[in-house]
């Protein structure tokens, strides 16, 4: 018995519907357990096609990579047939803009407080340096933390300047 059927059919002749012969090119890539990944590849290329770009590389490791391709391209199609990978692409270019946006306001968040604590922890000599910074922070959701922090400041340089009296 020769090897073609001692293997039995690749999926490319099952689904074409014809005797699988020794030399099959799409045998090595397309066995029989793998019918739906070839029937929604050659759905989007004609097996003539399929032939010739495996026949246009010569290296096979490269043939198994370009097969895992094409399935996962043919794949991608049969669930969005519209867009296809376009629309993975998209949903995770806003993904990471939405990530990023997100990393920029924990940023700016933290600098925020960084800049409270520093104010809080160390005191001004007089108060127009206290308060001349609070003009950065205008119009963030937390005025009244940093109020506080800005009267805690100020007091901290009342008391400086009383000690120095």
């Amino acid at each position: 018995m020769n090897d073609a059927g001692a293997r039995g059919k690749c999926a490319a002749c099952k689904y074409q519907r014809k005797r699988c012969q020794e030399n099959c090119p799409l045998a090595p890539f397309f066995p029989s357990n793998k019918f739906e990944d070839f029937k929604n590849v050659s759905r989007l290329y004609k097996v003539s096609t399929i032939i010739e770009m495996l026949n246009s590389v010569a290296d096979t490791e490269k043939k198994e990579k370009m097969v895992e391709t094409l399935i996962l391209e043919a794949k991608i199609r049969s669930e969005n047939p519209v867009y296809g990978s376009i629309a993975i692409q998209n949903k995770l270019k806003l993904q990471i803009e939405e990530t990023m946006k997100e990393i920029d306001l924990v940023k700016k968040t933290t600098d925020y407080f960084k800049e409270l604590r520093k104010r809080a922890f160390c005191p001004k000599k007089n108060e127009e340096t206290s308060t001349s910074g609070t003009q950065s922070f205008q119009g963030h959701k937390s005025d009244s933390t940093l109020e506080k922090a800005t009267s805690i400041t100020e007091n901290h340089a009342n008391q400086d300047v009383e000690k120095d009296r």
